[in-house]
């Protein structure tokens, strides 16, 4: 994926990571290798990109890479020849390619200063790519900065983390992603921070959901449940069917009872709208505050995570169906 803007001040809700490496830069104290870590999506690759264009850029300031020079666009296309991306073949990285990002390490830089190699799903490094990639942190190139980005860092070898200096990036808060994808897609405050809430702090999910799928889906769900009472056995045999011929759609239902069900617990405690998930959902809720009672909404909630883990047990989907249709249609 190519980064949109790959200075450090379109960052959104990291200034603890990105003033650290700005401050390195200033007075020319990076580290050799760096840990991003953190949850997937919350602006780590984009961290690493701007990193990388700000220690080539002829014309870096306090934000970083200019943008608009050719190595800030080189760096932005994946194009510039001393910065090099490792990614998984497949679901690994492998040893054969931590070889040639070393082999390509020990050349002198083409254009810039350094080296730079960004390892994008560090943790997919095998147990044989990790014992060869330690080799290249034990003793590492003159010229060469590296980064590894892990949403799993717990995973990587206890000697990898100790020979970088590792960065924390956390879950952004609502109000800031919600802020930035008002700037950034130019939603509505409200669909911003419908998705702000959906996308629990990952920039990347925010920027990739449809907020209409999403509005619809919450809709075909709340008319589904809301029917159920209604059905007869065969009608709710026949949706339990159709449910379980769509695992996909099935798991979907389920993540969306939960959604549902801990809005109407944080309304009926708090009160507060701006802390509901689905705020369109609000006057449904004081609709059926009444006849919706505390014990009947914790039963249900344990019926839609126990349903789940049914499924992950790979129990028959049908059965599952069933059973959560059944018990949901008679309250």
């Amino acid at each position: 994926m190519e980064p949109r803007d790959i200075s450090f001040g379109a960052i959104e809700g990291h200034d603890r990571p990105v003033t650290i490496l700005k401050r390195a830069l200033a007075n020319h104290t990076l580290a050799h290798a760096y840990l991003f870590s953190g949850e997937a999506g919350t602006g780590k690759k984009m961290t690493a990109f701007a990193l990388a264009a700000a220690v080539h850029c002829p014309d870096a300031g306090p934000e970083g890479g200019c943008g608009v020079c050719p190595s800030c666009r080189k760096v932005a296309a994946l194009g510039h020849p001393d910065v090099h991306l490792l990614v998984p073949d497949g679901d690994e990285i492998k040893i054969d390619q931590v070889r040639q990002v070393q082999a390509d390490l020990a050349l002198k830089p083409f254009e810039g200063e350094k080296k730079v190699l960004i390892v994008d799903g560090a943790e997919s490094m095998n147990q044989a790519s990790s014992n060869a990639f330690l080799k290249t942190l034990e003793e590492p190139p003159g010229d060469a900065l590296i980064i590894l980005i892990s949403a799993l860092a717990q995973s990587l070898l206890a000697t990898i983390r100790s020979r970088c200096q590792e960065l924390r990036f956390h879950p952004l808060p609502r109000r800031t992603l919600a802020r930035a994808l008002t700037k950034k897609r130019g939603l509505s405050e409200g669909d911003a921070w419908f998705l702000a809430a959906l996308a629990q702090g990952s920039m990347g999910r925010g920027l990739e959901m449809d907020v209409q799928q999403e509005k619809t889906a919450r809709e075909e769900f709340a008319s589904l449940w809301s029917g159920l009472a209604s059905m007869g056995p065969a009608e709710l045999l026949a949706q339990a069917e159709t449910l379980s011929k769509d695992r996909e759609r099935l798991e979907r239902l389920l993540e969306l009872g939960v959604e549902r069900l801990r809005d109407a617990l944080v309304y009926r405690e708090t009160r507060e709208e701006r802390l509901l998930i689905n705020e369109q959902a609000k006057d449904l809720l004081r609709e059926r505050e009444e006849s919706f009672s505390l014990p009947r909404m914790l039963a249900d909630l344990e019926l839609f995570v126990v349903s789940r883990g049914l499924l992950d047990r790979r129990v028959s989907a049908q059965l599952v169906a069933e059973n959560l249709l059944f018990k949901l249609g008679k309250g």
